[in-house]
């Protein structure tokens, strides 16, 4: 049997080299990554409605808005009226962009821009011209809002019509009350962290309280009496917390590809503290594992004599332990 991490994870295993067969040829154009915004500004050019789409976006931050044009239409004049923005009514100095962490160049003009750009990289301030990916810093992926879960797609900017797609199809797997769930978990982190001093207790209570709340069922009716019901549970009287015995489960699938999961079976893995699976599972499913899962490749050996042991009994004591340990295991066979 070999360990190693999810196949996400980099920082291969302790017993064994991982081959590469399984990661992606292609590396990060752009880097995934979120910006914090929130006190800080953020230049806009241009007064148009593209820059007003990229104003609506935003104002959804708590960014300091500034916009440089010397006219704007009119949704961006009410922008400005309501002060949600500061609006520069002037032809654009490089010195209007000085502490500025991003500028978005929503003005489509080519000359324009060759002095925005030469004045970003001067001072390292992240440049976006919108529908001009040569010029980019960075890139708008599309967003599904579920704030404060946000979930962002991007092509690397090569198509951004497929990105749009593939949120529109994820509108319909992720209901408006995810927000609320999110919301809720927030507020209660310091108390959960303060019944539950040890990081491998709150996985478990956090893991056990969102598959709760994740239930086709449930997911509307969440409130924050249930967390407290939860961690009540979790922790009986108040008392400091014990790791609670973990979950053992085995399933078989026929699927060759992550796509092709059953929804309830992806949640196992995607859960799993530890994945013991049959050699020939695709790496795209394993892929739905957490990047701190250790997954445990159930190969059979040859041993001197030229036979196959029986595993089976050492894999079953090997879960027994992990178990015990308070994790949750999945055997993952493939047929």
């Amino acid at each position: 049997m070999t360990y190693y991490r999810a196949p996400q994870n980099s920082t291969l295993n302790a017993t064994a080299s991982r081959t590469t067969a399984d990661q992606p040829d292609e590396k990060f154009a752009y880097f995934p990554a979120f910006v914090k915004v929130q006190g800080k500004k953020v230049v806009v050019l241009g007064g148009g409605e593209v820059a007003a789409g990229k104003l609506r976006l935003l104002l959804r931050s708590h960014a300091n808005i500034t916009v440089i044009a010397p006219e704007v239409c009119d949704d961006v004049a009410n922008m400005h009226k309501t002060g949600q923005i500061t609006w520069e009514r002037a032809p654009f100095v490089d010195t209007m962009i000085n502490g500025a962490i991003m500028v978005f160049d929503a003005t489509d003009n080519p000359h324009l821009t060759k002095r925005v750009e030469a004045a970003t990289k001067r001072r390292n301030i992240l440049l976006n011209v919108v529908d001009k990916t040569a010029h980019c810093d960075f890139i708008v992926p599309a967003i599904l809002d579920r704030a404060p879960i946000m979930v962002t797609i991007s092509t690397g900017a090569c198509a951004p019509a497929l990105a749009r797609m593939l949120r529109q199809r994820l509108e319909t797997v992720f209901p408006a009350s995810l927000s609320n769930i999110a919301k809720i978990a927030r507020d209660a982190r310091e108390t959960v962290a303060a019944h539950l001093s040890d990081s491998l207790s709150r996985q478990r209570f956090w893991t056990r309280f969102f598959q709760n709340a994740l239930r086709a069922d449930n997911t509307g009716k969440v409130t924050p009496d249930d967390l407290a019901h939860e961690l009540r549970t979790f922790v009986p009287q108040g008392s400091s917390a014990t790791v609670p015995s973990g979950q053992s489960l085995q399933v078989t699938i026929s699927a060759d590809n992550a796509y092709d999961i059953p929804h309830g079976i992806a949640g196992n893995i995607e859960t799993a503290d530890i994945i013991f699976h049959d050699t020939d599972v695709a790496p795209d499913i394993l892929a739905l594992a957490r990047r701190d899962a250790t997954l445990i490749s159930m190969s059979s050996s040859i041993d001197k004599h030229g036979e196959i042991p029986d595993t089976g009994l050492a894999i079953s004591k090997q879960i027994q332990f992990f178990t015990q340990q308070g994790m949750n295991v999945l055997r993952l066979c493939h047929n």
